[in-house]
């Protein structure tokens, strides 16, 4: 139950100083949210067992559970304004690459492969197969190391490999680069910004500059945010050749 709605149903129960603890968390719940219930009954001009009885007349066992109520309540308004904040941070770091170079690799390439080392890196790779498809680009996603030794005897120089790893040191990325660097491919990292294994293997890098929220979550999106610039970009690049011609 929501915290509001959790007071206003109990609200006739209460006493004065009760209904003024109700008033002053809701003109600050983010402020509250940190308070210890010492800070928590000096701000309310009251006592602590004061402050106690009240979170039992709302229906709550202690002081803790009043605390989790207020942030679980204030978290997600601030999360959503910090991702806002990091998003506009990440897309100003992407606008600053230059894009023309690899454009101009990937306009001259006949065959694009692409290779992502984890679940969400291989989304990455479906992604970019699917929006150079539409252009005609032969693009080929290859899901494994096994396919990728497969393959590697097509390889031709001109030909381009692309591979998205989030931390740009797994092993088996790092092993498949190994085994194809006397193919002479051209490669392509995609990684997270950080000097990595996986983007020294690579004559081009594509980085990005993720963001962690919490302790468990990392913000992935900016890696789509970095594919629709450089097919942007490669679209604009393709006009240029065709006015030039």
């Amino acid at each position: 139950m929501k915290l509001e709605q959790l007071l206003n149903e109990h609200f006739d129960e209460l006493n004065k100083n009760e209904k003024t603890i109700c008033q002053t968390i809701l003109s600050n719940r983010e402020r509250f949210a940190q308070y210890t219930s010492q800070d928590f009954a000096d701000n309310c001009h009251v006592s602590r067992a004061t402050l106690l009885r009240f979170c039992r007349k709302i229906g709550l066992t202690s002081f803790s559970d009043l605390k989790l109520l207020i942030k679980e309540e204030t978290l997600p308004s601030q999360s959503e304004e910090n991702i806002y904040d990091i998003y506009h941070a990440l897309i100003e770091e992407l606008r600053k690459f230059s894009y023309r170079s690899i454009c101009e690799k990937i306009y001259q390439a006949k065959t694009i492969y692409i290779y992502g080392t984890g679940n969400e890196q291989k989304a990455l790779a479906e992604e970019c197969k699917r929006i150079f498809l539409t252009v005609g680009k032969c693009v080929i996603d290859l899901f494994d190391d096994g396919e990728v030794e497969f393959m590697k005897y097509s390889f031709k120089k001109d030909d381009m490999f692309f591979i998205i790893s989030l931390s740009g040191e797994t092993k088996e990325g790092i092993r498949i680069l190994e085994h194809i660097a006397a193919t002479k491919i051209q490669r392509v990292s995609i990684t997270r910004l950080a000097n990595n294994t996986i983007s020294s293997l690579c004559e081009t890098n594509l980085y990005v500059a993720t963001k962690v929220l919490d302790q468990d979550y990392e913000l992935v999106s900016a890696f789509y945010v970095l594919l629709d610039l450089l097919f942007i970009n490669y679209l604009d690049y393709c006009r240029e050749v065709d006015h030039e011609s």
